[in-house]
């Protein structure tokens, strides 16, 4: 390990992009097809599903599949 780090101004090389706003991050790409997911947890712990009724969702625009 070195130190001529220490007692010196760094720099990250990235910082001005993230600064500027042109840093591109994971979220920032987007491929033809490609979809998002969503888990939503049980508000009860331990709780069973007994039925889901998705007609609804599944008749909205972008829904691929519940």
């Amino acid at each position: 390990m070195t130190f001529m780090h220490i007692g010196k101004d760094f720099v990250p090389p990235d910082v001005e992009g993230k600064v500027t706003g042109d840093a591109k991050y994971a979220e920032d790409f987007r491929r033809e097809g490609m979809v998002f997911a969503r888990l939503l947890t049980s508000p009860m712990p331990s709780a069973r599903i007994v039925s889901i009724d998705a007609s609804a969702a599944l008749r909205m625009d972008g829904v691929v599949g519940i």
